[in-house]
C-alpha cells in the first residue's frame, strides 16, 4: 500500500513540475510580446503632471463599472453564437500598392486593413494608425484571437509613411512583430503617455518616440496631430498588474485642407463634444463599433452610440472600424455594421457611412461601397442593448 502511495505521490509531483515547466515556458516566450511599462519613478517623474495619472493609474474622466470576471471569462470560453467568426474564409482582392504611387486628387484617401488598422494620405502626408500585421491579438504566436484574413497589404507594399500613430497598449492596436519590422524605417512615433517604454524595450529610437498626453499637439509639416480623451484602458499582462500604467487616446489630425479624428477604442463620454468643438469640423470620423456586451458597455461603444459620438464630433463622413477582422466578443461577426446601418436609417439618414472592403483605398468624394459582408442572423439594439453608464442613452 505505501508502495503504491509512494509511486502516485511521485506521478502527481511530476504532473505538477510539468506543469510548472510548461507555464514556464509560455510564460517565457510572452515576456517580450507584453513589452515594458514604466517603472514607479519613472511614472512619478513623466506622468505626476498629468491631470489623468491619479494614485499611481491612468483614469478616465468618467468612472468605469468594474468587469465582472468570472463573466467575461465565460463570455470567452463559453461562446453560444455560430456566428462570432466567418465560417469560410475571406477572400479580398489583394492591394498591391501601386494605388499610392498617384497623390489622392481629393488630398485625403483612406485605407482599412482590417479592424484598427488603417493608412491615411492627407494633405501629403501619409500616417499609419494602430499598425497590426500579426496573426494574432495575444503575446503568443500560436494562441489567442486570430485574425480572419491576412492583411490585404504587404508591409512592404506601404507608401512613404511619415508617421505611426497609436491609440492605446492592447494587443489588436499594438503587435510586436509589426514594430520589429517598423522600427528600422526611421518613422517617427506618436503614442500615449507611456507607451514609449513598450516601444524603447522593443528597440524603437528615442528620438523617434513622441509621448503625448491628452489635448497635446504634435506637428509633422503642416499637419497637426492631437491626442484627445478617450474612455477606454490599457495593458498587456498575463497577470494584470500593468492594468492602466499607460494612457489610451484618440487622435485628431487637422491638415490645411482637411480633418479627421480618429476615436481609438471608447466608450460614450461628453468631451466628443468638445473634440468636436475644439478640433472640428471633421471631414471624416474614424470609429470603433465592434467588441461590445454589457459586461465591457464602459469600453466600447457599440454601434448606435458610435453613431451618436459622430454626431457630437461634428464630423461629415462616418468610418466604422474594429470589426469584421477578429472575435472579441460573443456577437454575429457582421453584426456592428448591421446595426450600424440600421441605426443610421432610423436616426440619422443624412449621414454617409464608408464601408469599404478591407484593403480598399478609398476618397471620400466616392460612392459608398455595397454590401460585400454576407448576411447573417444578429441581434437588434432592442435584444441587445449596449449602453454606457454615466452618460444618457
Amino acid at each position: 500500500m505505501a508502495h503504491v502511495v509512494r509511486t502516485a505521490a511521485i506521478g502527481l509531483v511530476g504532473l505538477l513540475l510539468a506543469v510548472m515547466l510548461g507555464l514556464g515556458i509560455l510564460l517565457v516566450m510572452a515576456w517580450r510580446p507584453m513589452g515594458q511599462v514604466p517603472s514607479l519613478a519613472e511614472a512619478k517623474a513623466n506622468f505626476s503632471a498629468s491631470p489623468q495619472w491619479r494614485a499611481g493609474r491612468f483614469r478616465n474622466q468618467l468612472a468605469q463599472q468594474p468587469v465582472d470576471k468570472l463573466a467575461a471569462g465565460e463570455e470567452f470560453l463559453l461562446p453560444s453564437n455560430p456566428n462570432v467568426e466567418p465560417r469560410t474564409p475571406l477572400q479580398f482582392t489583394h492591394n498591391d500598392g501601386r494605388v499610392y504611387r498617384q497623390a489622392p486628387a481629393s488630398g485625403l484617401r483612406v485605407t482599412w486593413l482590417g479592424h484598427s488598422n488603417l493608412l491615411i494620405e492627407i494633405d501629403g502626408k501619409n500616417l499609419l494608425i494602430d499598425p497590426v500585421w500579426g496573426a494574432r491579438a495575444s503575446p503568443l504566436s500560436f494562441a489567442g484571437a486570430k485574425y480572419f484574413y491576412p492583411v490585404p497589404l504587404a508591409l512592404e507594399s506601404l507608401p512613404r509613411i511619415d508617421g505611426i500613430l497609436i491609440s492605446h497598449d492592447h494587443y489588436d492596436h499594438l503587435d510586436v512583430s509589426t514594430v520589429d519590422r517598423l522600427k528600422g524605417r526611421g518613422v517617427n512615433w506618436y503614442v500615449p503617455l507611456g507607451v514609449g517604454t513598450h516601444l524603447r524595450y522593443w528597440g524603437v529610437q528615442e528620438k523617434l518616440i513622441h509621448e503625448l498626453d491628452w489635448w497635446q499637439s504634435a506637428t509633422i509639416g503642416k499637419l497637426q496631430l492631437t491626442a484627445v480623451p478617450a474612455r477606454h484602458g490599457s495593458g498587456r499582462s498575463v497577470f494584470m498588474q500593468d492594468v492602466k500604467q499607460t494612457l489610451w487616446a484618440g487622435w485628431a489630425l487637422n491638415g490645411p485642407k482637411h480633418s479627421v479624428i480618429y476615436t481609438g477604442d471608447t466608450s460614450m463620454h461628453p468631451g466628443f463634444t468638445e473634440i468636436g468643438r475644439r478640433l472640428g469640423p471633421f471631414d471624416l470620423s474614424i470609429i470603433e463599433i465592434g467588441a461590445y456586451n454589457q459586461l465591457w458597455r464602459d469600453n466600447h461603444l457599440g454601434p448606435e452610440q458610435a453613431l451618436k459620438a459622430h454626431q457630437m464630433l461634428n464630423a461629415d463622413t462616418l468610418l466604422p472600424v474594429h470589426w469584421g477582422a477578429i472575435s472579441l466578443a460573443n456577437h454575429s461577426w457582421t453584426e456592428p455594421i448591421e446595426r450600424l446601418l440600421a441605426a443610421v436609417a432610423a436616426n440619422a439618414p443624412e449621414v454617409v457611412v464608408q464601408r469599404p472592403v478591407p484593403g480598399q483605398a478609398f476618397e471620400l468624394t466616392e460612392k459608398p461601397r455595397d454590401r460585400w459582408w454576407p448576411q447573417l442572423p444578429w441581434k437588434n439594439a432592442e435584444q441587445s442593448p449596449i449602453c454606457s453608464t454615466k452618460v444618457p442613452c
